[in-house]
């Protein structure tokens, strides 16, 4: 009993790793940006039809990955993804492809103005406090 709890807690503890190991090949930036598409739901359709034919987040290297495969070449306009190299079918709708793809860049619009005003504010805050 006690051998087969310690054997369940070494794989539990291995799954927690693994996907910790796919998340730290991605920068904070891309999290940031997967966070906020998540957040909107025309994209989340686009996700979860990914998900149904078997796209896992961190799956790239192994050919099946969420983002990569699937979520990225959907939105830009290809009508077929990669599954492990066999071309598939996303059932995703026209009209969730381009909401998602119109709101996702309407949100990567907004993220780099907010980054031109914060760096605008720090070059005008410097010289004030050199003096």
């Amino acid at each position: 009993m006690k051998k087969t709890f310690l054997t369940a807690l070494s794989i539990c503890a291995f799954a927690v790793s693994a996907a910790n190991a796919a998340d730290s090949d991605i920068n904070t930036k891309e999290k940031s940006r997967r966070s906020a598409i998540e957040q909107i739901p025309a994209c989340g359709n686009v996700l979860n039809e990914c998900k149904k034919l078997g796209f896992v987040a961190g799956g790239f290297k192994e050919g099946n990955g969420l983002w990569k495969n699937c979520f990225y070449p959907t939105i830009k306009g290809k009508k077929v993804a990669t599954l492990k190299g066999q071309e598939v079918s996303v059932a995703a709708s026209a009209e969730d492809i381009a909401s998602c793809k119109a709101a996702a860049k309407e949100h990567l619009k907004e993220a780099k103005s907010k980054k031109k005003a914060k760096a605008k504010k720090a070059t005008t805050e410097a010289p004030a406090a050199a003096q």
